[in-house]
């Protein structure tokens, strides 16, 4: 079954062709060059160019897939979460390639589709997730495909959003997450006292950055005027206080399950880390757990690729959707059917 997949749900237009859970092509077309200046993604801009670019995008990841459109057996789209203004043109393209080629239409959940990332046939259900991006921080249960329940969510902040305030704080830029770890990799993660988030309310099983924001803003402005190591302490004491955060919080949520699976998957742009994966890998061997990450770096920020696994399962148990009532959803739960 062969699936042309969109993703529009912020500031990348993203098309893949998938056939069943093989991946035929993921062209990602990137806004970060247009949102720099704002410092973060800007809605109405997102949109224009998602607008400008989503036809060239389709038309490369059909011809990077090898495919023609009479080929396509079921066109899929990311509903829901995200940006209701950016949604919204991958879902009328959806809706007019549905109608063009009279072929059904799938409506898909972002964070299904970062779960689904680290999908492989060696995962055995039921199973774990975490999820960590710019949006989400989510510890979640998967009973099977299509069944989830969120365990722990974030109260404010996500992770990635907390990384990337951070790093405008030390003036790095946006987007800062990435630039952050190359900075926290020469600094002391012990020079500067930052604090631990919730630290002893684990068992609430709630993320919350917007304490350790707070904190790392006072130390900025304490330490300024800032030369180069005390950049790369700041980010290396807020890296490892985030992580430890995320890590501690997973860790109590996990253990509250009364029967651990053993497989964890774990997707989300922010799993791009490589020192939040070292610290997942330690924590999956702590409780005995096997962690599954994305197989490349493309599958773990936003794409268009997980959207069509996603939908591959969902139109084996015959879910579609009627492209006459499909609005967007910008805060669909993984857990809302």
């Amino acid at each position: 079954m062969k699936i042309l997949a969109i993703d529009t749900s912020c500031d990348e237009t993203a098309v893949a062709v998938v056939e069943n859970t093989t991946i035929l092509s993921n062209v990602i077309w990137s806004q970060i060059k247009l949102h720099k200046q704002y410092g973060g993604v800007m809605p109405s801009v997102a949109k224009l160019a998602h607008e400008e670019h989503i036809s060239e995008v389709v038309d490369l990841a059909m011809t990077n897939a090898r495919c023609k459109m009479s080929n396509i057996d079921a066109i899929a789209v990311t509903q829901g979460s995200g940006l209701a203004i950016a949604l919204e043109v991958g879902i009328k393209k959806a809706k007019e390639l549905t109608a063009n080629i009279n072929k059904p239409l799938i409506a898909v959940n972002h964070i299904e589709g970062h779960v689904l990332s680290a999908w492989t046939q060696n995962v055995k259900f039921p199973a774990m997730a975490i999820v960590v991006s710019g949006k989400h921080t989510d510890v979640i249960a998967v009973e099977q495909i299509g069944q989830y329940q969120i365990l722990a969510e974030t109260q404010d902040d996500a992770l990635g959003e907390a990384l990337d305030k951070a790093a405008r704080m030390l003036g790095l830029g946006y987007p800062g997450g990435a630039i952050l770890e190359k900075m926290a990799k020469e600094g002391s993660p012990d020079h500067f006292p930052l604090p631990l988030p919730m630290r002893g309310r684990e068992d609430e099983h709630s993320f919350s950055y917007s304490g350790l924001k707070a904190a790392m803003w006072r130390l900025v402005e304490q330490e300024k005027p800032l030369d180069k190591q005390k950049i790369y302490d700041l980010a290396a004491s807020f890296q490892k206080m985030a992580f430890e955060h995320l890590i501690r919080v997973c860790k109590h949520t996990l253990l509250a399950s009364p029967a651990l699976p053993k497989d964890l998957l774990v997707g989300g742009g922010v799993i791009a880390n490589l020192e939040l994966r070292k610290r997942v890998r330690s924590l999956c061997k702590e409780l005995n757990m096997v962690p599954h990450f994305p197989t490349n770096k493309k599958l773990c920020g936003d794409n268009a690729a997980m959207i069509g696994i996603a939908a591959y399962f969902k139109a084996q148990r015959g879910e579609f959707a009627d492209p006459n009532n499909l609005d967007r959803l910008p805060r669909w739960r993984i857990d809302e059917r």
